[in-house]
């Protein structure tokens, strides 16, 4: 009994460590933080290697240390489809819209993603921010909230601690450094977190390897392969059209990386130079390989060793603690926890600025006091009170999510891809998209995901994910053909 204290306390100490250093970076690099686009985009100033790192944290976020290795537990190798459509997605961002981001960003001035399409649209401004503001507002509730409870899943399986008191901790400290820096808290914070979350997915998943080899009543190949043998196929067992279906599925994921992930691309948009792109996309694929393959080894190991064990079958997001906890010594379990934590943190700020800026910049600002002209300081304090507001409101929501975190990133990621990929897409590569059709994405994307999801048919037929981008996106395309721009107009008058 003496050993389990001593070991919870090593392990407690390593988080608090952590979390000491994450407010410390995130308040040291606040200093530096004058105006409102150093609050949302860093001032350009910021290197490539530290944004790609931020890009890549932010993205895969709790969902990719506690949901991936439950998913992989209970799937097998067919969940690699989830990691080739977002690993492969973000380097396909990197690779194609990046470049379109810069010369946007610069072309108009726009430090937010719904600032950018408002001035490309400025005849329907206000009617955009607005729309923007509400579609973000919505998403990234859940979103946020999602982030927190993930973290307090963690508190609470490590330690017992109540799990609505473990969330409200991880909640209030992402909100004060969110707070206090913005966009290059986030950044810097989220480097950090990257690193760490690169050690915790490379360092277990290899500890737990190498006790399998060695255990001569333990193969790989046929625990994975054992009864009807799903674990061990790409498909899981399915073929032809079911297949095809699981692979559409997982694939899914791919839309958001159209420009449809404000909190993502808005790291784009903080890029000074498109030579800095080429390490960027260096830094994000060697990242995506080695935490994705290491998510889905651990959650393929967990089930080589324990089966379906009872902890998993009521909660497979219980693997990784889990793991940690039998596999690890108390400080190495500490430290490696704490990835899940910097997981949680990194999304979650991001979020936090990204939802910020549709309310103090978008909404506030340029919508509800447009004919006000505020000082730099007082852009700043509202841009953190709103930063403050939407996290106590994800907090809130919170007492309603009972979801796993897997799932609502899900609904979040569905919500947000199926608003913005349409218009970004089609503002980049297609020169009669109109405010008619960006009505349509944001309207029908934003219903569409709700409806579906609220009547739970996301499970009962098919993940929103392939549902509502499609449905957007013909929108988005057939609402600018009926309704076109008035230049577009004189120009087919002229044809």
């Amino acid at each position: 009994m003496g050993y389990k204290i001593n070991g919870e306390i090593q392990i407690l100490i390593a988080l608090v460590l952590y979390m000491l250093a994450t407010v410390i970076i995130g308040f040291w690099v606040a200093r530096y933080v004058k105006t409102e686009e150093d609050y949302y985009i860093g001032g350009k100033k910021l290197p490539p290697v530290a944004i790609a790192l931020s890009e890549r944290s932010t993205d895969m976020s709790a969902w990719l240390l506690v949901g991936m290795p439950g998913l992989a537990w209970e799937l097998g190798l067919s969940s690699i489809w989830i990691l080739i459509g977002t690993a492969g997605g973000a380097v396909f961002q990197w690779l194609v819209y990046s470049h379109k981001f810069i010369d946007e960003t610069r072309k108009t001035g726009a430090i937010t993603p719904n600032d950018y399409i408002a001035k490309k649209f400025p005849e329907a401004a206000n009617s955009i921010r607005v729309l923007g503001a509400i579609s973000i507002f919505i998403f990234f509730i859940s979103y946020i909230g999602s982030q927190f409870e993930g973290g307090g899943k963690i508190l609470e399986q490590t330690f017992g601690i109540n799990a609505l008191f473990s969330t409200f901790l991880i909640a209030f400290i992402v909100i004060l450094y969110s707070f206090a820096g913005g966009f290059v808290t986030a950044v810097w914070t989220d480097a950090f977190q990257a690193l760490l979350m690169v050690f915790t997915l490379i360092i277990l998943p290899i500890i737990i390897l190498i006790k399998v080899l060695m255990d001569p009543s333990l193969s790989i190949m046929n625990s994975l392969g054992a009864g009807s043998g799903e674990r061990l196929s790409l498909f899981g067992g399915k073929i032809g059209v079911d297949a095809l279906f699981l692979l559409g599925v997982n694939l899914s994921w791919f839309f958001g990386y159209m420009g449809g992930e404000p909190h993502i691309f808005v790291r784009m948009m903080a890029l000074n130079d498109k030579k800095q792109i080429k390490s960027c996309v260096i830094t994000a694929l060697t990242w995506g390989v080695l935490t994705s393959g290491g998510a889905l080894l651990l959650g393929l190991l967990a089930y080589v060793i324990f089966g379906d064990l009872d902890i998993f079958v009521n909660d497979r997001e219980k693997v990784f603690p889990f793991m940690v906890k039998t596999f690890t010594t108390p400080i190495v379990a500490g430290v490696l926890l704490a990835g899940v934590i910097a997981a949680v943190m990194s999304t979650a700020c991001s979020q936090l600025v990204m939802a910020s800026s549709a309310i103090a910049e978008d909404l506030y600002q340029k919508v509800l006091m447009k004919n006000k002209t505020f000082k730099e300081k007082t852009k700043l304090k509202i841009s953190r009170i709103a930063t403050l507001v939407i996290g106590l409101l994800s907090i809130i929501l919170i007492f309603f999510a009972k979801e796993y975190v897997y799932t609502v990133v899900s609904w979040g990621w569905a919500g947000l891809a199926s608003v913005y990929a349409p218009i970004i897409t089609l503002l980049f590569f297609w020169n009669r998209l109109s405010k008619a059709g960006v009505y349509a994405a944001f309207i029908i994307g934003l219903f569409t995901t709700i409806f579906w999801v609220g009547l739970g048919l996301d499970e009962k037929i098919i993940t929103v994910r392939l549902v509502s981008f499609p449905i957007s996106f013909l929108s988005a395309i057939l609402f600018s053909l009926i309704y076109p721009t008035s230049e577009r107009k004189k120009k087919l008058k002229h044809t």
